[in-house]
């Protein structure tokens, strides 16, 4: 292994930081929606069921997002990312032991309450190995892994591994083990060196110095805001489109398909977009970009054949990829956050968004009574209301609060 104070070493730390994405908030979290019709034969449920269950993941994100970024401010990422690997495993699997609506709604929050904590954490161990334009390419590969676990959880769990192991309860099984695994990996990990830190090694923020100062940050609001729109919006769309496409006549495989596809551009686009706003020194620009590619495939997905549904996913998947990582830089780079404030300012902002993120799919799901394109007009009216806000958010591309 690299030793810690090699320059090289902040590298490894991206790789696990990449791994802990990928599985967390990858492929052990997006192997649900391709298994939703499995699922809901197996425990009865109807669509408004499945939008439940798919949203009481951010439910939890709701709860944990603030707390687990200040956990990760006071007690450092190593020892916050240990647990949380640990218990996104146990849960995850926990996942394959449910009976009913009820017990699988109460699984889904415990490993909500991991998965929806990592993206206020993990992003704080890239802030303090990397700065200014590197910072943005870090962050982009972090979504890049994430995309990386969906595709293939996406690609496989219903058609090759629910099949092999004779049920989607073992397909649980098979994610939670490796989640929990990460966690050894993390405590392998050293803490950066004082030359790389963002602050000096002894500096841990108090819960109360840490909430005080950053819930007084306008723009930490306004982004969580605008998030609780998006990834309302896209929450829904991803839970809801194999089901749509099932019903609409799609076979299982070309309907799950089209979610692998769409993880995949999303995850291929993410470092074109990301560089994108390095070179034009604008955030804000490729995020109204990525929204608003957004709001048009939604609005316009319930209107087209079937060419035009794989047209308007990859269009989307590729210029909605820069908005996760980007909103991410954003916030780290607000004046008075820097790696200093970061998991609290990101747990602020998701903890806002993720109420977004779980009323999203069961008030969208709940449309489907008026037809079975009606959900993807109410999450393209809620994708675009918040758009004029982004007018409220300053540049600051590529500056850096952290040493690298």
């Amino acid at each position: 292994m690299i030793s810690h104070t090699h320059p090289r070493y902040r590298w490894y730390i991206l790789a696990v930081a990449m791994l802990s994405y990928a599985m967390l908030t990858g492929a052990s979290r997006l192997c649900m929606p391709v298994l939703f019709k499995q699922i809901s034969e197996d425990l009865n449920l109807s669509v408004v069921d499945v939008g439940f269950i798919w949203g009481m993941d951010p439910l939890a994100g709701v709860f944990i997002g603030l707390p687990g970024g200040l956990l990760a401010d006071r007690f450092g990422v190593k020892r916050t990312l240990i647990v949380l690997c640990v218990f996104a495993g146990l849960f995850g699997a926990l996942r394959g032991l449910t009976v009913d609506f009820f017990s699988m709604a109460a699984v889904m929050f415990l490993f909500g309450l991991t998965v929806a904590a990592a993206p206020s954490i993990v992003p704080k161990a890239t802030a303090e190995w990397f700065g200014g334009r590197q910072l943005a390419l870090a962050n982009a590969l972090l979504n890049i892994a994430w995309g990386l676990g969906a595709v293939v959880a996406s690609m496989i769990s219903a058609t090759v591994l629910a099949p092999a192991f004779g049920s989607w309860r073992w397909v649980m099984l098979f994610y939670g083990i490796p989640t929990a695994m990460i966690g050894l990996l993390w405590a392998t990990t050293r803490e950066p060196p004082a030359p790389q830190t963002t602050e000096p090694a002894e500096s841990k923020v108090p819960f109360k110095q840490a909430l005080s100062h950053v819930a007084r940050l306008k723009e930490v609001w306004i982004i969580g805001i605008i998030t609780t729109a998006l990834w309302g919006a896209t929450m829904g769309f991803l839970g809801y489109l194999p089901l749509y496409l099932r019903n609409i006549g799609w076979t299982p495989a070309a309907a799950d398909s089209v979610i692998t596809m769409f993880n995949a551009v999303n995850a291929i686009g993410v470092i074109p977009m990301t560089l994108l706003s390095n070179h034009i020194g604008s955030r804000k620009t490729v995020v109204f970009i990525s929204a608003l590619s957004t709001v048009l495939a939604l609005a316009f997905l319930p209107l087209v054949n079937s060419t035009g549904v794989w047209i308007l996913v990859i269009a989307c998947g590729f210029l909605r990829s820069g908005a996760s990582a980007l909103f991410t830089v954003m916030v780290f780079e607000i004046e008075g956050v820097g790696s200093k404030y970061g998991g609290t300012a990101t747990g602020l902002a998701n903890s806002v968004s993720m109420l977004g993120a779980f009323l999203g799919p069961p008030l969208g799901n709940s449309f489907a009574r008026f037809g079975d394109g009606y959900p993807f007009f109410f999450w393209a009216v809620l994708a675009a209301l918040p758009l004029p806000l982004l007018l409220f958010v300053r540049n600051r591309t590529g500056q850096s609060h952290a040493r690298w």
